[in-house]
């Protein structure tokens, strides 16, 4: 964490607390739930809890946009319909994790309702549990009738973070999961875009895919190395992994933000490749009002792409659960 890189978090950090709307969400109506969740989870990485500390008000804000969009069954949706405003189970995923952290650094703090906030984790999960495929993934939607990898992993994600928070998350669920993502990468350590479909392998599907086989404790599958050999074949700045990369070119945002999880589990030589790369191409593209405008942001906006940028850049601070390393 040098002086240039925390100077750019704090800036980030700024400009994430000056543009939250009235409602506690960010962005312009696309995605509301998926991208206040990356946002305000760039907040925790940096020790902002809610109700607590410098942005501490930011984060019970986005917390309170989150409880009052998601439904007594647990699912957590901004009743739209996905690619149409909504995020469906992407969202969920983010959502669900945002809520896990929250309750694990919120349990002792007696101004904030935390049975209620566990009780709509609790729920959330149980949507998380009750709508994976029969071969171990996830849908875009609440139903069992498809998977995708990139769902699977944001609901991977959330399941670590409420087993983390105390919540219980049933064995069976995760050893499918873990399953699923072993038969989606290939002997390369190339993952799938979807075990039933196939489809293509990229950059950002990899590097979710090792972050899964991470979170799930599988620290000894051959694959997470290959796996990471892989993603380091395209460290950031150039060729296939740049800056100027949209949502549907490349997904800079959301393959970086796994693969720095991936590295830094990995650590010794992988992160020592991979931290400096990500961390100069952030700080050279960050616009001069704190944003991140580039890449996702043009779909999203701007507070997607920043608070994937700064959760990437905090994630040497080990503030939150999900982002520390096993031994940590």
């Amino acid at each position: 964490m040098s002086p240039e890189i925390e100077a750019a978090v704090q800036k980030g950090l700024l400009w994430l607390s000056r543009n939250q709307n009235p409602s506690g969400s960010y962005g312009s109506g696309n995605a509301p739930v998926a991208t206040t969740s990356i946002a305000a989870m760039a907040f925790l990485a940096g020790g902002h809890h809610p109700g607590r500390s410098l942005y501490g008000e930011n984060v019970k804000k986005a917390l309170g946009f989150i409880l009052k969009n998601s439904a007594r069954s647990g699912y957590i949706n901004e009743g739209a319909q996905r690619g149409v405003g909504g995020s469906g189970m992407h969202g969920h995923g983010y959502a669900t994790m945002f809520l896990a952290e929250c309750y694990g650094v919120t349990q002792e703090t007696p101004e904030l309702d935390t049975e209620s906030l566990k009780e709509r984790l609790t729920a959330a999960i149980r949507v998380i549990e009750q709508s994976q495929a029969p071969n171990g993934g996830w849908n875009y939607d609440p139903n069992p009738s498809y998977d995708e990898g990139s769902v699977t992993v944001t609901q991977v994600q959330a399941l670590r973070a409420a087993r983390n928070a105390g919540i219980k998350v049933g064995m069976k669920t995760i050893e499918k999961a873990v399953e699923y993502i072993d038969k989606s990468t290939d002997a390369s350590g190339q993952t799938r875009y979807s075990l039933t479909s196939g489809g293509h392998t990229s950059f950002a599907l990899t590097a979710a895919g090792m972050s899964v086989l991470n979170f799930l404790g599988a620290y000894q599958n051959p694959k997470i190395k290959k796996g990471i050999d892989f993603v380091l074949t395209s460290v950031p700045g150039g060729g296939g992994n740049n800056a100027n990369m949209g949502a549907w070119g490349g997904w800079y945002f959301y393959g970086n933000y796994y693969a720095t999880l991936a590295t830094y589990q990995a650590g010794g030589p992988a992160w020592e490749k991979w931290w400096p790369s990500i961390s100069r191409d952030l700080a050279r593209t960050q616009h001069v009002t704190g944003a991140w405008k580039n890449g996702e942001s043009g779909q999203y906006g701007d507070a997607f792409g920043t608070g994937f940028a700064l959760q990437i850049l905090q994630v040497p601070n080990r503030y939150s659960p999900i982002y520390q390393r096993g031994n940590d």
